[in-house]
């Protein structure tokens, strides 16, 4: 079943030599075209998924509510904890995306494994090493003029666990998924007809490793070492990576049945939330602190999670297919080409507003400044992010090749005109960071 787009610029175009029909009544829609599939087998360009684009819009900024919180209300009452625990569902998103983009290019097609990581390192692993030395500089400043050796024991540290600021376990975990796309192709592809298993047994898998890393007391041997470091390794987001790329794979059913089962979605998020808030008081009720009932990684995140994706991309499709969609297509595409420059470096500058006093000087309530704080980091983070896209310095700093200009942009678009280019010359999405594209990927 194909998925129907009402913007016309997301369309299937129709074959160039393609005979116009000459009988039958002529269609009453706003166009003769019909979409392409977005299946991975689909050939030639495929329809650019703007909900992925308000996905990520979306996701980023809940990321920025969440780390404002921890700023704005340092000791969280049982209301601004909540929040946290429920936003935490981006991790789920993080996951679910990133694969469903790989899979979403290369699926279909044979992957060039060495071109692929090449580039997967310079646009994931080079960002890694130089934020964590950027974090590693913020955090250890004193340490790094007494105690030089320790320092650079840190930083060490920092790197191999993803540990020299609290974001970048998102990089880590992501390059161990690149290193094993090939891997997890060859898997899903043998696999086929009963990826249902596959995903119970990721699920149960994932479920093991939330139990041991939210477990309260010490534990022994190897389970005590995945209780200190599991939160920076694939298994514990096993279930939301698989999901993601078997979404990929059965886009035109996933799609369909969400469009057919709004309202089910709409009842089963409010029930989940409930159950979620369940689990957080019950948590809470057993002696566990608030920020310690409220962290990403907890059973409930394996229920929650999930439905909150679900509930994202029925939201994103809705707006998707409306005819004004408010923000418009282009301002959606234009903050997802961002959100990875933005997510890499706002912690920072809220780091830096708590330094130089802007955070204690805010004069309203929690609540408000909260509000004022997050929009704050947010748009300085977007300025951050657009000014170094358009540097020789973007790929090496926010993941994305140097922003072209308006001339290249025009090119491109008459190129896009002109009709689909040759196979193996189109190149598609490699990671959350990146934008869906409307065409095959060449597996480079």
């Amino acid at each position: 079943m194909a998925i129907s787009f009402d913007d016309r610029r997301t369309r299937g175009r129709r074959p160039t030599r393609a005979p116009k029909p000459t009988t039958g009544p002529r269609p009453t829609g706003p166009t003769t075209t019909r979409p392409t599939t977005t299946g991975p087998h689909a050939a030639g360009r495929r329809p650019h998924l703007h909900r992925i684009d308000l996905i990520r819009d979306i996701a980023f900024l809940c990321v920025i509510v969440v780390h404002v919180i921890g700023v704005t209300y340092p000791f969280p009452g049982e209301g601004p904890a909540f929040t946290q625990l429920v936003l935490h569902a981006t991790r789920a998103v993080f996951f679910f995306v990133s694969t469903f983009v790989l899979f979403h290019s290369a699926y279909g097609r044979p992957l060039r494994v060495g071109a692929f990581l090449g580039k997967r390192f310079k646009l994931l692993g080079v960002p890694y090493l130089l934020w964590s030395t950027a974090y590693w500089v913020l955090g250890d400043h004193t340490r790094i003029r007494h105690d030089l050796p320790g320092a650079l024991s840190d930083l060490r540290g920092g790197i191999v666990w993803g540990g020299s600021w609290y974001h970048l376990y998102f990089l880590l975990v992501s390059l161990q998924i690149a290193v094993l796309l090939p891997l997890l192709l060859k898997l899903v592809r043998a696999c086929a007809g009963r990826h249902l298993l596959l995903l119970a047994v990721a699920g149960i898998g994932q479920l093991a490793a939330l139990m041991v890393l939210f477990h309260e007391t010490p534990l022994s041997g190897p389970l005590e070492w995945y209780r200190i470091h599991g939160g920076m390794l694939l298994p514990t987001y096993g279930f939301f990576v698989l999901a993601g790329a078997l979404v990929a794979v059965h886009l035109d059913t996933f799609h369909a049945w969400v469009l057919g089962h709004t309202r089910t979605i709409c009842v089963g998020t409010l029930a989940m939330l409930a159950l979620t808030y369940a689990w957080y008081r019950h948590t809470v009720t057993a002696g566990r602190d608030t920020a310690t009932a409220s962290i990403a990684t907890q059973p409930v995140s394996l229920l929650w999670g999930p439905v909150a994706v679900l509930a994202l991309y029925a939201v994103a499709t809705r707006w998707e297919r409306a005819r004004t969609p408010i923000p418009g297509r282009r301002a959606a595409a234009r903050g997802a080409q961002l959100a990875f420059g933005v997510y890499l470096v706002h912690p920072m500058i809220l780091r830096l507003l708590e330094l130089n006093g802007f955070v204690a000087a805010l004069p309203w309530s929690p609540a408000v400044d909260t509000a004022v704080l997050a929009a704050v980091v947010a748009l300085a983070s977007a300025g951050f992010a657009w000014l170094v896209a358009r540097t020789p310095l973007s790929p090496w700093l926010i993941g994305r090749e140097r922003a072209r200009g308006r001339r290249a942009d025009r090119s491109t678009r008459s190129a896009r005109r002109a009709g689909p280019a040759p196979a193996g010359q189109q190149t598609g999405s490699r990671s959350f960071a990146e934008p869906v594209v409307s065409n095959q990927a060449s597996g480079a």
